[in-house]
């Protein structure tokens, strides 16, 4: 397997989006079905995946008030790719 630790792909805009798809995503650790975060800054866009801690955070940093935790677990299992929270990342089991 190649060392995915920098690589670099070329393509184009078009229509307002950008095509991310291929091999290498499997390859770079990316699967379907896995909760990703997208940054987009001027110039850049960072695709990783989500984080459950950090969803946690902001789920109560929005919160001005209380927060019914088993509600938000329920909400959790239902969010894309049903996320696990195991603390820092969801885990994904890769089929081989």
């Amino acid at each position: 397997m190649p060392n995915f630790s920098h690589c670099e792909f070329y393509s184009r805009v078009e229509g307002r989006s950008v095509r991310v798809c291929g091999d290498w995503m499997a390859q770079a650790g990316f699967i379907n079905g896995m909760p990703v975060k997208i940054r987009v800054m001027k110039d850049c866009v960072v695709i990783t995946p989500q984080n459950t801690r950090e969803l946690w955070g902001c789920i109560e940093g929005m919160s001005v008030t209380y927060i019914n935790h088993r509600k938000v677990k329920t909400w959790l299992k239902d969010f894309p790719g049903a996320l696990n929270d195991t603390g820092d990342i969801p885990v994904i089991k890769r089929g081989r």
